[in-house]
C-alpha cells in the first residue's frame, strides 16, 4: 500500500488553536476536518479500483487513528479497505510473488504427512500441489490519492478552522 505523507504550510495558528482547546476538543475538531477532507480522495480511489463484483469499491473505508507527535491532538488518517470484505485489494494493489500453495498436511507427529490440494477445473478434479503463477500489481490506491489530494487540501484547511470554532464554542460558550 501506498503511504504517502503531505504537509500544508500556514497552519502554526490553527495547531496553537487546537492545543488550547485540549485533547479531546482538539482531537475531535482534527479527526472530523480529517473526515471531510478525505471524501474526494475515497471518491477517485474507488473509482479508480477495479470492479468485478463492486464489492471491493464499496469497502474502500476511512479510518482516523490518534498519532504521536509533540501535540496532543495528532491524528493520522488511513484510506485504504476493510480487511474481511476487501482482503484481496491488497494482492490487487501490491502484486504477488510466484508461488507454491501445498496440499494440507494430515496426522500427527511422525504419521504427519503433506496431502495434495484439490483443484477444480470445469467437469475434472486435479490432486496436486500448485504452483500459483502470481499477479501483477495494479496500484488503484495510489491512483485515486494522486487524484483526489489536491481537491482534499483546502477542504481540510477550511473544515479545521470551522471545526475549531466549534469545539472553542461548545467548551467555551458564545463568548470565545
Amino acid at each position: 500500500m501506498a503511504q504517502s505523507m503531505y504537509k500544508t504550510t500556514g497552519t502554526a495558528d490553527m495547531e496553537k488553536a487546537l492545543r488550547q482547546l485540549g485533547k479531546n476538543s482538539g482531537f475531535a475538531a482534527l479527526t472530523g476536518a480529517l473526515r471531510d477532507a478525505s471524501k474526494p480522495i475515497v471518491k477517485s480511489t474507488r473509482a479508480a479500483a477495479p470492479k468485478k463484483t463492486g464489492n471491493l469499491r464499496k469497502n474502500i473505508k476511512t479510518v482516523v487513528y490518534k498519532g504521536k507527535g509533540k501535540s496532543d491532538s495528532v491524528a493520522t488518517l488511513h484510506i485504504g479497505f476493510n480487511k474481511k470484505a476487501g482482503f484481496y485489494g491488497r494482492f490487487l494493489e501490491l502484486g504477488a510473488k510466484r508461488h507454491r500453495i501445498p496440499g494440507k498436511t494430515v496426522g500427527a507427529r511422525k504419521n504427519k504427512r503433506k496431502n495434495t490440494a484439490k483443484v477444480s477445473l470445469g467437469a475434472n478434479a486435479v490432486y496436486s500441489n500448485i504452483d500459483h503463477p502470481g499477479i501483477r500489481p495494479k496500484p488503484f490506491l495510489a491512483k485515486g490519492f494522486e487524484a483526489g489530494y489536491k481537491q482534499a487540501i483546502p477542504i481540510f484547511v477550511k473544515r479545521l478552522r470551522e471545526r475549531i470554532i466549534l469545539q472553542a464554542i461548545k467548551k467555551y460558550g458564545k463568548g470565545a
